[in-house]
């Protein structure tokens, strides 16, 4: 299959034709960020998983299971870790165009970046079926 521009279409763009995948990756791109900045503002601010854990009257496994993607990680949850840090959240959401944007969805007051091109091989991850894919890419990127 090819583009509009003639070239053709790489897997990833093969994948997000089908909108049930692409809800997925949007699910876990949100995840990723959210995770991924939190981590990186513990490790800021010098404050562990433990101690993170002890402020929100949790255990510290709760919290490795939050940060890893494997427990639900609701807004409400969200919004107390980042009050205990300090930060607040301003959500920046855009429009979706046929090619994805390369844009920030949510951002924090810290130095994070989010990876301008989140996983350009998707054939290296051996992903062949929607619900495996978040699986692959935390085994990759985790």
């Amino acid at each position: 299959m090819k583009t509009k521009n003639g070239a053709e279409k790489t897997l990833l763009e093969k994948y997000l034709e089908d909108p049930e995948f692409a809800r997925l990756m949007a699910q876990g791109d949100l995840i990723m960020e959210v995770t991924e900045t939190i981590c990186e503002l513990l490790e800021k601010e010098k404050i562990s998983r433990k101690e993170l854990a002890d402020r929100l009257g949790k255990t510290k496994g709760f919290v490795s299971q939050l940060l890893s993607g494997g427990r639900n990680l609701t807004l409400r949850t969200v919004a107390d870790i980042l009050h205990f840090l300090g930060y607040r959240v301003a959500l920046k959401p855009y429009k979706e165009e046929s090619k994805r944007q390369e844009s920030k969805i949510i951002e924090f007051k810290t130095s994070f970046t989010p990876r301008k091109k989140p996983m350009e091989n998707w054939k290296e991850l051996g992903v062949s079926h929607a619900d495996n894919y978040r699986d692959k890419i935390l085994a990759v990127t985790g």
